[in-house]
């Protein structure tokens, strides 16, 4: 399992409306080639960038940009985020 859920804080709402990213947690060992596949097959979705950073607590987060104006908010909205 790739990505385990979505990442959600102040912040994150923000860039949600403001940037079109989202952030999700995911699989230590996944790659960005595996996170941007996954979410394009699972939330079909167009992935534009994907960026990376582990955590202090040891978690992998993706930042995810999406293509199209409001694609994130969307998606947020599906999944309950907004």
């Amino acid at each position: 399992m790739i990505i385990k859920s979505p990442y959600v804080t102040e912040k994150v709402t923000s860039m949600i409306d403001s940037n079109d990213t989202i952030e999700f947690l995911v699989n230590i060992r996944s790659t960005k080639p595996e996170i941007k596949k996954a979410l394009e097959e699972l939330y079909d979705v167009d992935v534009l960038v994907v960026r990376t950073m582990i955590t202090s607590r040891g978690a992998k987060k993706a930042i995810v940009k999406l293509a199209g104006e409001g694609s994130a908010n969307e998606l947020a909205t599906k999944l309950g985020l907004l």
